[in-house]
């Protein structure tokens, strides 16, 4: 991995960094003020993932929603629509996760099958 390319977990996931050369994985922490919605979206060739770090948020997927808390983890699958808003009385943080696994899929087409 480059200078720029590593994702420091545990706990609490202490730095987010994205890699400039490898477009499969984003990464980012989202701060989201009292009372804002982030608006509809869907990514259809990306899985995203939110963990609630801060905070309670709403959570739209799909046309179901939910509360979610602090330390809970949220899955929205390729295609999906979703948004989310805080819906607590403080600052939200949540650490967001997309992935595109197309780019590795791609790469093992143009190498071949793996011989046993």
């Amino acid at each position: 991995m480059g200078k720029q390319a590593f994702v420091i977990a545990g706990s609490r996931v202490a730095l987010v960094a994205n890699d400039t050369t490898d477009f499969r994985y984003r990464a980012a922490a989202h701060y989201v003020p009292v009372g804002v919605q982030v608006p509809v979206r869907a990514h259809d060739h990306a899985e995203t993932q939110f963990m609630v770090e801060d905070g309670i948020v709403e959570f739209m997927i799909g046309g179901a929603a939910g509360i979610v808390f602090a330390g809970d983890f949220v899955r929205v699958p390729p295609g999906v629509p979703y948004a989310y808003r805080n819906a607590g009385e403080a600052m939200a943080r949540i650490l967001v996760r997309s992935v595109n696994p197309a780019p590795a899929r791609q790469a093992a087409q143009i190498a071949g099958p793996v011989a046993a």
